[in-house]
C-alpha cells in the first residue's frame, strides 16, 4: 500500500468526508435495501445467507453485525480496495471534483519494511537481479533465452520485466548462504523448499522466470515455466509469505497502472505470456491473476483504477469456465466496472494468436472482437446442452431468458430475444411473455450452472442482526463511553471524578483518544474522529458502538449508576474471580483450614456485591 508524502490538512478531509453520502458509496460495492432508518445488504468481506451489512446514513457509518469491520467512509474503501488513508482521500476528491494540492499527490512510494519483512524483500531484489543475469548473460541460459525470443519476445521487453533463468543446478542457495543470510530468514522467504532433515534447496530449477511484482514495484514472488521435457507442473509458483498474498496481486499492474488509469480500461489474461503478447502490440494495460481464479481483493484493485474490464481469457473449455466465474465475481463485488469478452478466432489464445497472426491482428482482436457477458453466456450455455435435442433446447430456452432476465439494459435483453426468436423461430412475443415470469433474483439453469449475470441483482434476505449479549459490568462500560463521548455534561461529570478509567482496555483507549480529540478540536464529530483514531480495529469497536440499539440517548441522571457498577463492582468481580480459583487450589492441595477461610471470604464478597446492585 502507497502513502503520500506530505499530509492532507484536516479542513481538506473535513470538505471531502462531508462531500459525499456514504449510502452512493457503498452502494457502488454492496447492493443496499432500506430497513427502518438504516440501509442492510450482504457484508462484502465475507460470505452470508442474510444481510447483516448495515450503513446508517445519519451518523455516515457502516458496521458489519457479523464481521464486526465499520468505519466512516475512507475506513470502506481502505477496506474494500486494499488502499491507505490518503488514497481515500484523494480518490473521493477526484469523484467529487474537489481539487487537491499537487503536493499532497505527488510523490507516492511504499513504506519501507522493516526487520525480516525487509530482508525478504531484499532477497527477492538480489534473486530477481541473479536470475536475469543467468538468462541474458550466461551460456547456461541461453536455451532458456533462445525460448524466449521464438516466442517474439524481443531483449528490450525481457529487460522491462526482468525475466530470469533459474539453472539445472542449484544457484541461490549458495549464493546467499556465501553471503550470510540467516537460516531463519531464508526459509521464510519461500525462495526455498526445506526437506526432513530442514535442509534448504532452490524452490526454482531449469525454468524461465516471471518476477511477480507488487503495486509499488517490488519483486515479490515468482512464477517459474519447466524446461525440460518431463512430467513435472508446465508452472510453479512460489507459495504466500510474509510479502506475498496471490490473492492481492496482479502481474504488470505496477506497469500497467499508469495506462489503465489514462485509458480506464484493463485487459484481464489468463498467463503471464498472454499479458507480454499484448504488451508488444501496444496495449500495456494488461493485467493477470496469480494462476488462480480472480479473488474480491483484485476486483477491488481493479476497481480503482478502471471503469471497463477486457476479460480475454483462453477460448478452450477451461478458459470459458474462467471467464463466467470471472463475471459473476466482477458483478457480484463491483457495480463499477463494466465487462467486456473477448473471443479470439480459432480458439487461440492471446499468444498464440499473436504468432499465428501478427501484432496488429492481436491488437484489433483485443480492441474489437468483444462480446457482452449477455453475448458470452448464450454461447457459453449452448455447449450444456444437446439442441438437437427437443427438451434439451426448451431447457436451453429457459436457462438463458432467466439470464436475460437479470440484465438491467432493456435495449440489451431487446437484442437478444429478437436475436434468440430468429434462431429458434419463435415469437419475440412469446419470448417475451415468458421472459415476464422470471423474477429479479439469482436463477440456476436446468443443469444447476449458477447465473453470472444475476448477482447484483439479488432480493436480500434482511432480518433484524443479532444483538450481542454483554456482561452487566461490560454494558455499563459500553453505554457510559458512548453518552460521555456525545455529551458534554456527561463527559464533565466523570473525567472530573479522580483517578476513573475502564476496566476493558479497548474502551479506556477510545475513552483516552476522546480525551485528546476534544481537547485538540473543542467539538466532536463523529467522521472526523473515526479518522482521528486511526486504528481499524478501534475505528471497528466504535461503529459498533455507535450502531448499539440497547445503548439509549445519554440520561444524566443515571450517570451515578454506571459510574458505580464500573468503579465498585469490577474491583468486586475482580475479587470473586481471583477467590474461585483459590479455592479450586486449596480443594486440591487439600487445606480445609485455607478452604474454609476462603469460602467464608467468598460468601462475604458475593454479599458485598448484592449489596452495590440494590
Amino acid at each position: 500500500m502507497s502513502f503520500v508524502a506530505k499530509r492532507i490538512p484536516d479542513e481538506v478531509i473535513s470538505d471531502v468526508r462531508n462531500s459525499v453520502n456514504i449510502t452512493d458509496i457503498v452502494s457502488e460495492y454492496v447492493q443496499l435495501h432500506k430497513q427502518g432508518r438504516n440501509y442492510f445488504g450482504k457484508c462484502p468481506w465475507h460470505e452470508e445467507r442474510t444481510a447483516s451489512f448495515s450503513v446508517n446514513e445519519e451518523k455516515q457509518i457502516f458496521h458489519c453485525f457479523s464481521c464486526g469491520r465499520g468505519g466512516n467512509v475512507f475506513q470502506f474503501l481502505i477496506d474494500i480496495l486494499n488502499i491507505s488513508f490518503p488514497e481515500a482521500v484523494i480518490k473521493i476528491a477526484e469523484q467529487q471534483n474537489i481539487p487537491i494540492d499537487e503536493q499532497y499527490l505527488k510523490n507516492e512510494q511504499a513504506p519501507k519494511p522493516k526487520g525480516k519483512e525487509a530482508a525478504i524483500y531484499d532477497l527477492y531484489q538480489q534473486a530477481a537481479k541473479l536470475y536475469h543475469h543467468m538468462l541474458v548473460n550466461t551460456q547456461a541460459g541461453d536455451a532458456a533465452l533462445n525460448y524466449l525470443t521464438g516466442r517474439g519476445l524481443g531483449r528490450d521487453l525481457i529487460d522491462t520485466f526482468n525475466l530470469g533463468y533459474a539453472p539445472t543446478n542449484e544457484l541461490l542457495l549458495p549464493y546467499f548462504q556465501e553471503k550470510g543470510i540467516e537460516y531463519t530468514v531464508l526459509r521464510d522467504s519461500a525462495l526455498f523448499i526445506e526437506d526432513d532433515e530442514g535442509q534448504l534447496h532452490d524452490r526454482f530449477t531449469n525454468r524461465v522466470l516471471f518476477p511477480i511484482r507488487n503495486m509499488a514495484g517490488q519483486v515479490v514472488a515468482f512464477s517459474g515455466r519447466r524446461m525440460a521435457n518431463d512430467d513435472s507442473p508446465k508452472y510453479i509458483n512460489s507459495p504466500e509469505s510474509a510479502i506475498f498474498k496471490k490473492s492481492r496481486e496482479l502481474f504488470n499492474l505496477d506497469l500497467a497502472k499508469q495506462m489503465i488509469r489514462k485509458s480506464k480500461t484493463v485487459f484481464l489474461f489468463e498467463g503471464y505470456m498472454d499479458v507480454l503478447a499484448a504488451y508488444t502490440t501496444g496495449l500495456p494495460n494488461g493485467v493477470a491473476s496469480m494462476g488462480t481464479s480472480l479473488t474480491p481483493e483484485q476486483v477491488g484493485i481493479l476497481t480503482r483504477f478502471a471503469e471497463t474490464l477486457i476479460i480475454a481469457y483462453d477460448d478452450d473449455e477451461a478458459g470459458q469456465k474462467a471467464t463466467a466465474r470471472a463475471i459473476k465475481l466482477v458483478q457480484a463485488h463491483s457495480n463499477k466496472l463494466a465487462i467486456k469478452v473477448v473471443r479470439l478466432a480459432e480458439k487461440l489464445d492471446p499468444d498464440e494468436y499473436l504468432k499465428k497472426y501478427g501484432a496488429t491482428a492481436l491488437q484489433n482482436a483485443l480492441q474489437h472482437s468483444l462480446e457482452t457477458p449477455l453475448t458470452f453466456m448464450r454461447k457459453y450455455l449452448r455447449n450444456n446442452y444437446n439442441l438437437a435435442n427437443e427438451a434439451e433446447k426448451l431447457a436451453y430456452i429457459e436457462a438463458i431468458l432467466k439470464v436475460i432476465a437479470q440484465s438491467p439494459n432493456q435495449i440489451e435483453r431487446q437484442i437478444q430475444v429478437n436475436e434468440l426468436a430468429t434462431e429458434f423461430a419463435i415469437k419475440a412475443t412469446t419470448l417475451e411473455q415468458q421472459l415476464s415470469h422470471f423474477e429479479q433474483e439469482p436463477q440456476n439453469d436446468q443443469r444447476g450452472h449458477a447465473n453470472p449475470l444475476s448477482v447484483t441483482k439479488n432480493k436480500q434476505l434482511i432480518q433484524a442482526p443479532p444483538l450481542k449479549s454483554y456482561s452487566r459490568i461490560e454494558r455499563a462500560q459500553r453505554t457510559l463511553l458512548l453518552w460521555m463521548i456525545h455529551d458534554p455534561l456527561v463527559w464533565q461529570n466523570v473525567t472530573a471524578l479522580d483517578d476513573f478509567h475502564f476496566s476493558q482496555v479497548e474502551y479506556e483507549t477510545l475513552f483516552l483518544m476522546a480525551q485528546g480529540y476534544k481537547t485538540m478540536y473543542q467539538t466532536f464529530d463523529l467522521g472526523a474522529f473515526l479518522d482521528f483514531i486511526q486504528d481499524p480495529n478501534l475505528i471497528s469497536k466504535m461503529s459498533e458502538l455507535e450502531n448499539d440499539p440497547l445503548i439509549s440517548a445519554p440520561q444524566l441522571s443515571i450517570v451515578p449508576e454506571l459510574i458505580q457498577i464500573i468503579t465498585k463492582e469490577i474491583p468486586l468481580a475482580t475479587q470473586i474471580a481471583t477467590t474461585v480459583a483459590d479455592i479450586n487450589e486449596a480443594k486440591q492441595l487439600g487445606n480445609n483450614e485455607l478452604l474454609l477461610q476462603l469460602t467464608n471470604q467468598y460468601i462475604s464478597l458475593l454479599r458485598e456485591q448484592q449489596a452495590s446492585r440494590q
